[in-house]
């Protein structure tokens, strides 16, 4: 069976570019939120609070998992601050 190649070097095809990053940068930080949100981190669950502050947290804030969220303010800062043909990157806001 013949094979013939229809299309310039392999090293010249773009695969990539600024929109499509852009999507996966998005898609990156809504993983990021949502696993963050289920007390999970890179490493695995996050680490339980010590005795004295989930006492004092349990007291004013109500109790809860250790998730970052009890404002909301770390994850909603969470944005795309550079965006390239070929790769994007993730930082904090302001």
């Amino acid at each position: 069976m013949p094979v013939t190649r229809n299309f310039g070097p392999l090293d010249q095809i773009k695969l990539t570019d600024k929109a499509l990053m852009r999507e996966v940068g998005l898609m990156i930080r809504e993983r990021i939120v949502r696993r963050t949100r289920q007390g999970i981190g890179v490493d695995g669950p996050f680490k339980p609070y010590s005795r004295s502050y989930a006492a004092k947290k349990a007291e004013e804030l109500g109790s809860g998992p250790v998730n970052l969220t009890v404002s909301g303010g770390i994850l909603n800062a969470i944005v795309l601050t550079r965006v390239e043909d070929d790769e994007v990157e993730l930082g904090f806001s302001g």
